[in-house]
């Protein structure tokens, strides 16, 4: 369960965070149309009505907001697609499927200040509570780098010119993604790569699966934030922190769209658009320091 659709969405570049969230709504969902019907049930059996009640029913008990409830319907329209695809139903219903009355699709606002988690970088890269990949994480998320990204980095990624560091990587939408380092971050760096020539990997972050060292795996990940969240105090995810990064770049400053195509590794339009959604979403605060 579901079917290989989680091979399939991480074959496809989507994240492990969102390909994890992903298959818990799509098992969530055959756990429900299985007690509804008091046996196992194929997907080809799930009927449309079976999936209204199953999200109405998450809306009452979870008091789930529209935009959380699209995305659970984005995320079984895209695995009905898999399974059309693969043969497991006859018919693709999904495309015209709509719960009753209108959803508000606008996403909720992020609450970060960028400014404040740069001033807390040298304290998180020199802490001795919180560990080496975590430190790694905490580096890329604040320049922008997706998850799915993230995993495919290897050492041929990275060059080391005494002084800084660049890891320049080509992404799945073809476009570069290039970012410089310094200071504490070198020694991060070097750290991890002294790792991944010890462990016999390219990656520059691994797991270990099997005698065999693979990208870093999701579970992982999961640890590594959270333990960046309890070090700086507010939460710390992927997206929200590209979008902080794209509004600081943009309103502090004061690049241009052009200019931060190459930092996020972005197409023109792209930009403009993440542009567009930083300034509407990002809600600037400022942490209590002490």
């Amino acid at each position: 369960m579901p079917y290989g659709y989680e091979k399939y969405r991480l074959e496809n570049n989507i994240s492990p965070n969102t390909t994890r969230t992903e298959v818990r709504v799509i098992n969530e969902l055959i756990a429900f149309v299985n007690f509804k019907y008091k046996k196992e049930i194929e997907p080809r059996d799930i009927k449309p009505i079976d999936i209204r009640e199953f999200l109405l029913e998450q809306k009452k008990e979870r008091n789930l907001k529209d935009a959380t409830l699209n995305r659970k319907i984005i995320t079984i329209k895209n695995w009905y697609d898999f399974l059309w695809k693969i043969n497991k139903v006859e018919r693709d219903f999904m495309p015209k499927f709509s719960l009753p009355g209108k959803l508000d699709k606008t996403k909720e606002n992020i609450s970060i200040d960028y400014g404040y988690l740069l001033s807390k970088k040298r304290e998180i890269l020199q802490s001795n509570h919180i560990r080496l990949y975590a430190k790694m994480l905490f580096i890329l998320y604040m320049r922008g780098f997706r998850v799915r990204d993230i995993v495919q980095i290897t050492l041929n990624h990275i060059k080391d010119t005494g002084d800084r560091i660049t890891i320049k990587i080509e992404k799945s939408n073809g476009c570069i993604q290039v970012a410089e380092f310094i200071d504490e971050e070198i020694g991060v760096i070097l750290d991890c790569m002294e790792r991944a020539v010890f462990r016999g990997t390219s990656y520059l972050l691994s797991s270990k699966v099997n005698d065999e060292y693979i990208p870093l795996q999701l579970g992982s990940f999961k640890d590594y934030i959270n333990s960046l969240k309890d070090g700086l105090g507010v939460p710390f995810k992927s997206e929200q922190i590209r979008l902080a990064y794209v509004h600081y770049l943009y309103t502090k400053e004061n690049l241009r769209a052009e200019e931060l195509q190459e930092i996020l590794g972005l197409s023109l339009p792209s930009v403009t658009l993440s542009i567009k959604e930083a300034l509407e979403r990002v809600q600037v605060i400022h942490y209590n320091e002490q």
